[in-house]
């Protein structure tokens, strides 16, 4: 390494970041499949009981007196949002030597769904359950803790969830699409179709509103 020239020294230094940073988004990429696997199968569990056609009231009741998939669900959700956070600045760190502003285009809109998201899906564990079990009487409180329901589509928190991840659905786009020119394809267009199902589900939604 003393003899090489500075472009050569640059060139491996490049290689050598590129490498580790590859091996940082592979082993961070498999611990959040697993975690998804995991909200799914608690997702599921934990709202099971919901019924099609579930008024405000319905959801308040329900949500007054979560059980244990119930809340393990929404901490394993908060720390996969924290998981997705440092996976997109992993993929940041990793495609910006070669299309810095375009990375950096992506990576704007990362911190705004971590926020969101980790504000909609904490709230539930946290104040949702003691508001619920403070207004089961009065039909304003009723409608109004139900709008800070995740689980009820028709809530704000729903939809500042779905806002979330239409902003996850650019960088994804972004990303799958600069991890396609640098022939990861299979990676590229897993991240690609990934941010435009979450584009589509969100437009879905507000259709449906």
């Amino acid at each position: 390494m003393f003899g090489l020239s500075w472009e050569s020294k640059v060139y491996f230094y490049n290689l050598l970041y590129q490498q580790l940073m590859n091996r940082y988004i592979r082993l961070t990429a498999l611990i959040l499949f697993f975690m998804t696997l995991l909200w799914v199968v608690l997702m599921i569990l934990s709202t099971a009981a919901i019924e099609p056609g579930w008024a405000d009231a319905d959801y308040v009741k329900w949500v007054a007196e979560p059980g244990i998939s119930f809340i393990i669900n929404y901490i394993n959700v908060s720390l996969l949002t924290l998981g997705v956070v440092f996976f997109f600045i992993l993929l940041f760190r990793y495609l910006k030597l070669n299309s810095r502003g375009l990375a950096l285009a992506g990576l704007v809109f990362v911190p705004v769904y971590g926020v969101l998201n980790l504000f909609c899906y904490s709230v539930q564990i946290t104040l949702v359950p003691a508001m619920a079990q403070s207004a089961m009487e009065p039909v304003d409180s009723i409608q109004r803790v139900a709008q800070w329901i995740q689980a009820n589509p028709a809530s704000i928190l729903a939809k500042l969830n779905g806002l979330a991840y239409a902003l996850l659905g650019f960088p994804s786009i972004l990303y799958g699409y600069l991890l396609i020119l640098d022939s990861r394809r299979f990676s590229g267009l897993t991240l690609l179709l990934s941010g435009f199902l979450s584009l589509m589900g969100v437009a879905g939604m507000m259709l449906e509103s």
